[in-house]
Order: C-alpha cells, then structure tokens, then sequence
C-alpha cells in the first residue's frame, strides 16, 4: 500500500514545463493546478514573444517595401492632399527600421498587456480578499497565451505563400475575425476584427476557467471579472466606430 507521504511527494512534483505546455491545450485543469502551486513564467513568455519575433522578422525582411508603404498608406485612409507627404515621411525610413520596429512593437505591446491584465486581476484579487498575488496572475496570463503560437504558424504559412513579398499587414494572420470574413464597411470595427483572432479568444476562455478553478467561483463571476475589461475596451471602441 502506497504511503501518505508518497502521494503527498508525488501530488507536490513539478509536472515540467513541457507537461504544463501540453496540458493548457489538452487538459487546462490539471495545467491550472500546476500553476497554482508553481507560478512559473519564463517558459511561455520566451516561446511566445521570440516566435513573434522570428515570424515578424521574417515578414520585414521578405516583404517588397515600396509597395507595403503604398498599401499601408492606402488602409490608413489618409487624405489625398496629405498622401505625398506620409509616403515620404514613411520611405525615409529604411526597410531595416521598419523591421525593428516591427519586431518591438509586436512583442512589447504584448508583453505590456499580460502586465495590465494580471495587474487587473491582482487588484481585483486585493479588494475581494483572496490569496492570490501579482506572480501568480502573471504566471498565468502568460501560459493561457500559449495558444497563440497556432498564430504564429499561420503567419508563417502565410508568408511562406507569399513568395512576392506583397502581404498585407492585414492579411497576414489568418486567424484573425477579418481573415475569417467577417469585414465591414466601417473602418474603426474593421480595425477591431483585424486585431482579434481565435487563438485569442481561445487564451481569454482559458483565463476565464483557470479564474472558476482557483477562486471556485461560479461561471457568471469567473466571465464578469476576466471578461469586463475587454467587454468596455470593446464597447468603448464600437461606440466611436458607430458615431
């Protein structure tokens, strides 16, 4: 017969990253269990950010410049009295800088996000009373993006089908709510579906149950306090897009 202290030693070991990795896909619940005990970060924020990374450099560096300024000039909807002088202002710049800020930008913004939504969710954590901290929150937020890797690989098939080099921004993720068809006439929503994808919302969903599991609180709780941020933001950003 198997000892208290044996199940107690083998309840407590580190199921690895690797595990973890497997389990927010295949089995979140025993992947929140794990992060509950052992809020760990590294992993999911290196493979994330320096797959973005890889992927956006390799758009920069493929991508036919002259004509991805056009483009761009063109879906920001400048006027025409204005066009001559964007272009300048943007062909200044070598392709070289667009590449570095390419690559920055994408992965700072991310990075800054996971550092507003944990501190939502710590502070949320504070006024309710629970024993949950900062650390934890952002060990969290950053496993339950690992599904943002399948972005990652799109984007790569997606220039791996572009041997031109004339892709669109927009038109480089192709799980992105535009990409999977629902554009508008309306360029502010557009904008919005441009931005989201599924592998997004799949991570929030994530989110969301980790949220149910660890506070053992109910559905309507669990979405109203993970959700209500991207719920105003997304409300906010309609509102302005419709008036």
């Amino acid at each position: 017969m198997t000892d208290i202290g044996t199940l107690r030693s083998n309840k407590n070991e580190s199921a690895g990253v690797l595990n973890t990795a497997i389990n927010i896909i295949t089995s979140p619940s025993e992947a929140f269990s794990e992060l509950e005990q052992r809020p760990t970060k590294l992993f999911p924020i290196a493979v994330i950010l320096i797959s973005m990374m890889l992927v956006m450099f390799w758009y920069y560096t493929i991508v036919d410049f002259d004509w991805f300024v056009d483009d761009t000039l063109a879906l920001a909807n400048i006027p025409e009295d204005q066009m001559e002088a964007a272009r300048d202002g943007m062909t200044s710049m070598s392709q070289t800088t667009f590449t570095i800020f390419g690559i920055l930008g994408g992965t700072v913004t991310i990075f800054i996000l996971w550092v507003i939504q944990a501190g939502y969710l710590s502070l949320t954590s504070a006024l309710i009373g629970d024993r949950f901290k900062f650390t934890n929150w952002f060990s969290l937020v950053a496993w339950t993006a690992l599904p943002y890797l399948l972005s990652s690989v799109g984007m790569a098939v997606t220039i791996a089908l572009s041997p031109n080099g004339q892709l669109s921004a927009y038109d480089l993720n192709p799980l992105t709510l535009r990409n999977l068809g629902m554009q508008v006439n309306i360029t502010s929503l557009d904008m919005l579906f441009s931005q989201l994808d599924l592998t997004m919302i799949w991570g929030i969903t994530l989110t969301v149950m980790a949220y149910k599991q660890w506070l053992e609180s109910s559905w309507i709780k669990a979405c109203g306090i993970v959700l209500a941020p991207y719920l105003l933001l997304t409300g906010v950003w309609a509102y302005f897009a419709l008036t």
